[in-house]
């Protein structure tokens, strides 16, 4: 099965929605492929998070009580309680760091950081209809460009822009040059000019990097709206690839959330 199939394929076993014949398929699948196995495992890690949640806010309110109880005896006992006092800090503070490394560690095994998202997405050096017919240049930089020697290919597809400035398989190239070397506001601008042009056979491959190229520098919401925009599009060369990217943010933005909570918990101490 596509790996982009994975996330639904595991909501609808976890749910209880695939028959008899079609949950053992499933079973059978989990046994021998890790990709799936990852996936299932971190659904049934986020779902066991989120149920716990409740069980944390309730030992939240039993901690305040007992500290409610202690403030009372401190006006009978003042050096006794002070004593107590920080002993209750301190195995409180333990167990509470605790709890959050434990959380942290539940909801996100692994993690979906944008630079692992990036790496899990980004293809290296992926052509489309590569072709050394034309000039000289195009066809050395090309060459460069299929022995992942981005450094002179990109040199080579700077000279021939400079001469025939609307070369959009050049543009494309370059882009992804510069994805391989790094310099990410140079693709960022190499892809949104294919885009603006809006009709030419690099659009949806410019569109998808542009998504990724974004990821990479740290602009995880640009991206988001980028793949929002590629995933409501359904004959989209990368509709999947783009849902699948989004069910991973999603994922993580939860997290982040049930961590915020956790972290609630520690105020009043």
């Amino acid at each position: 099965m596509n790996k982009v199939k994975y996330t639904e394929w595991i909501d609808s076993y976890v749910d209880g929605e695939l028959d008899n014949l079609g949950m053992q398929e499933f079973e059978a699948q989990l046994s021998g492929n890790q990709e799936l196995a990852k996936e299932f495992k971190l659904e049934l890690d986020i779902r066991k998070a989120i149920s716990e949640e409740a069980d944390i806010v309730d030992f939240r309110a039993k901690c305040i009580e007992a500290q409610n109880d202690i403030n009372i005896a401190e006006k009978k006992l003042v050096r006794i309680v002070h004593i107590t006092r920080k002993y209750w800090y301190a195995i409180a503070s333990i167990f509470l760091i605790a709890l959050i490394i434990g959380g942290v560690a539940i909801i996100n095994p692994g993690g979906y950081s944008s630079e692992k998202l990036f790496k899990m997405y980004y293809k290296s050096g992926e052509t489309i209809g590569l072709s050394r017919s034309g000039n000289v240049d195009m066809a050395e930089a090309l060459r460069y460009f299929g022995k992942n020697d981005f450094k002179t290919a990109e040199s080579l597809f700077g000279k021939i822009l400079n001469s025939d400035p609307a070369n959009f398989a050049v543009m494309y190239y370059s882009g992804i040059s510069n994805i391989e070397l790094g310099n990410y506001p140079k693709a960022i601008t190499m892809f949104e000019t294919i885009i603006n042009d809006g009709d030419n056979l690099y659009t949806e491959n410019a569109e998808w990097y542009l998504g990724l190229t974004l990821l990479a520098s740290d602009n995880a919401d640009k991206s988001e709206i980028v793949f929002q925009q590629i995933a409501t599009t359904p004959d989209h060369y990368y509709y999947d690839e783009a849902r699948s990217i989004l069910d991973k943010i999603g994922k993580s933005e939860k997290s982040k959330k049930i961590l915020n909570n956790l972290l609630f918990l520690i105020l009043p101490f």
